[in-house]
């Protein structure tokens, strides 16, 4: 009976082995069936997207060859890298995230457009019309924008790295936070344009118009302003260390704070300008003119002031007016 009791349970414990053995065998295969199918769909929905996206590229470059505005197709977060749309009408169109890397856009219409959050880079928009166009961060690094019509577009945020902008239209733009770190601005317009906390560090901005540009707290170390119009320009707490500021227009500019560390300001016109608390520490302010500037707390310390001319200043002591008289520099009406 004992015996029996035995293989009895042996039995049971055997019935049950295999039972669970099968169970586990079924849901190992059932769970590579499932992954397979779903790797299967994957595959098949990223064809279809693919897919999605050459056909909207055909539509598109159909469209435009027969001259039409493919307005009416969906282009948000489409794929047209390296596409060619030379002369192409795309004006106030909705263009979100769009992929647009090493695409062709010269002399293209993209007036009151949205390629906000889209990526544009070593993009050539040559001549192209952006006027009013939302380019909040934009991803525009390496990208040729010579002589392109962007006044009064959003660039807030946008990267804009290596750029290239000889001439650009950018009047009253938005570059606020903006980076712009060896952009060429060479002869750019940016008269009122916004550039609060923007990146500018070793940018090229020789001739450029920044009359009346609000630029505080910009970051211009190394950069080359050479004959620079920033008449009348915010510039609080401005960086410019190192920065090549020959023959700049500075007339009635806001200063104050700023770092103007080791600047070159050669023939600078600072006249009215307010420099309080700011620092021209080893700066070369060599046949400039400061008549009338505000000059309180400003830190000239080593400056080279020959033939720099001062009078009327705000803020100036006697003992620095001696300093600077003896370092060559000109004060006029004493």
């Amino acid at each position: 009976m004992f015996t029996s009791l035995i293989t009895t349970n042996k039995s049971s414990i055997l019935l049950i082995s295999l039972s669970l053995a099968a169970g586990l065998a079924f849901t190992v295969v059932n769970i590579w069936n499932k992954q397979k199918y779903s790797r299967l769909q994957n595959v098949e929905s990223s064809s279809a997207e693919i897919q999605q996206q050459l056909n909207i590229r055909e539509q598109i470059l159909d469209q435009i060859a027969q001259g039409k505005n493919p307005g009416s197709l969906n282009l948000i977060f489409a794929e047209l890298k390296e596409v060619k749309l030379i002369g192409a009408n795309l004006n106030n169109m909705y263009l979100s995230g769009v992929e647009l890397s090493g695409a062709n856009l010269t002399d293209t219409q993209l007036i009151g457009v949205d390629l906000s959050e889209a990526d544009l880079t070593n993009a050539k928009l040559v001549n192209a019309q952006l006027a009013g166009a939302n380019l909040n961060s934009i991803k525009l690094t390496g990208a040729n924008l010579n002589n392109a019509n962007l006044r009064d577009t959003n660039l807030s945020t946008a990267q804009l790295n290596d750029a290239c902008l000889i001439g650009t239209q950018l009047v009253s733009a938005n570059l606020s936070d903006a980076k712009l770190v060896n952009a060429n601005l060479t002869n750019a317009q940016l008269h009122k344009a916004y550039l609060w906390n923007a990146n500018l560090k070793n940018a090229q901005l020789v001739n450029a118009d920044l009359t009346c540009a609000y630029m505080n707290n910009i970051k211009l170390n190394n950069a080359n302003l050479t004959r620079a119009i920033l008449k009348d320009a915010q510039l609080c707490t401005a960086k410019l260390k190192d920065a090549n500021l020959a023959s700049v227009n500075l007339n009635n500019a806001q200063l104050d704070n700023a770092n103007l560390k080791n600047a070159n300001l050669n023939e600078a016109c600072l006249e009215k300008a307010n420099l309080e608390n700011s620092n021209l520490e080893n700066a070369n302010l060599s046949n400039a003119d400061l008549r009338q500037a505000n000059l309180t707390n400003t830190n000239l310390l080593n400056a080279k002031v020959i033939n720099a001319r001062f009078g009327q200043n705000i803020g100036i002591s006697e003992d620095v007016k001696l300093y600077l008289k003896r370092e060559g520099a000109i004060f006029e009406n004493e």
